[in-house]
């Protein structure tokens, strides 16, 4: 009987049989639909933001690029280090849009505008997002130093525009758009963990623009979330609730980082994740073995990055029913 990649990877077996950290055994085979690719929504840790934290000769693994050879379709990343939940919504959604107030001086006919927003909100100042104001293509960043003010940028030159400083004159993602149709994975609302009930309806709101594709990622526990933390109860209970709205479109991230199936890859054998005395340690407190988490202590590095990406795929083929 012939396997194919899809049916190893929902049994595990390709993840106790894989030869290197992609772990390509055998042709994917058929799926239950079009191939599609995916998206990874979210902050530092959806950015693989400490992939290059690495044992010796170990390479650098970002997620979603260990994930998109795994899966065999095209994958990114549009995560941004440091966003809170509702920075991520603006980007998924053209119904959570940055509220500009461009006043008199309205859109220029060319250049970039510098101009407040509403109601304080502002994306990351790391990045320029694409997205439309009254229809004219624009990217938007936020100004360092400079909260609640955002730096408009027209894309194409045109005539000015005098939008006024209603819902006209709001940016709206492109990137709603850009990918519609992909599978998309939402690991949002670490860095706004305390305002757990935030977390939870930008995530239902993220949810909403396609459920149907959509993955929602729980959070791990950092040492920071240890247990007898309030970040402990904070992380528990925003889990819970995932698990609760979103059923079998519910990631366990936190379960697939200290299972030892998937510590047990043969790339990943030689580090005997679990062993030491300070992985012990770390899953007697609840948490991750220390071995896959970064200096930091706050994000995985490249081994956890490799867990996570193994994980993920064995859950999209499996019970998430996506691949």
């Amino acid at each position: 009987m012939l396997l194919s990649r899809r049916s190893l990877l929902r049994s595990g077996a390709l993840l106790a049989a894989a030869g290197s950290v992609g772990g390509a055994l055998a042709p994917l085979g058929s799926r239950p639909g079009p191939a599609r690719e995916f998206v990874l929504w979210g902050s530092s840790s959806a950015a693989s933001a400490l992939a290059r934290d690495r044992p010796p000769g170990f390479p650098e693994v970002r997620i979603d690029v260990l994930l998109s050879r795994l899966l065999e379709v095209p994958g990114t990343s549009r995560a941004v280090s440091g966003d809170v939940s509702s920075q991520t919504l603006a980007l998924r959604s053209r119904e959570h849009p940055y509220k500009v107030l461009l006043g008199r001086g309205g859109l220029p006919a060319h250049g970039t505008v510098v101009v407040p927003t509403a109601d304080g909100r502002a994306p990351s100042a790391l990045v320029a997002e694409p997205g439309t104001v009254a229809g004219v293509r624009c990217t938007i960043r936020g100004v360092r130093g400079r909260e609640g003010v955002v730096a408009l940028h027209r894309v194409v030159p045109g005539a000015a525009l005098a939008p006024g400083t209603g819902p006209q004159s709001w940016w709206r993602t492109a990137l709603q758009e850009a990918h519609r149709g992909q599978v998309h994975l939402v690991w949002t609302g670490k860095n706004n963990i305390a305002e757990h009930w935030q977390v939870l309806a930008d995530t239902r709101a993220i949810w909403a623009v396609e459920p149907e594709r959509t993955v929602v990622m729980g959070h791990w526990h950092t040492w920071r979330d240890r247990r007898g933390t309030a970040r402990w109860e904070h992380v528990r209970a925003v889990n819970a609730a995932y698990r609760h709205e979103y059923g079998q479109r519910f990631y366990d991230t936190m379960a697939d980082l200290r299972d030892p199936r998937l510590w047990a890859l043969p790339a990943l054998r030689p580090h005997r994740i679990g062993s030491s005395a300070e992985d012990r340690r770390w899953l007697a407190q609840g948490l991750p073995p220390r071995s896959v988490v970064a200096a930091d202590r706050a994000h995985l590095n490249a081994l956890g990055n490799t867990v996570l990406a193994h994980g993920l795929a064995r859950f999209l083929t499996g019970p998430a029913g996506l691949y």
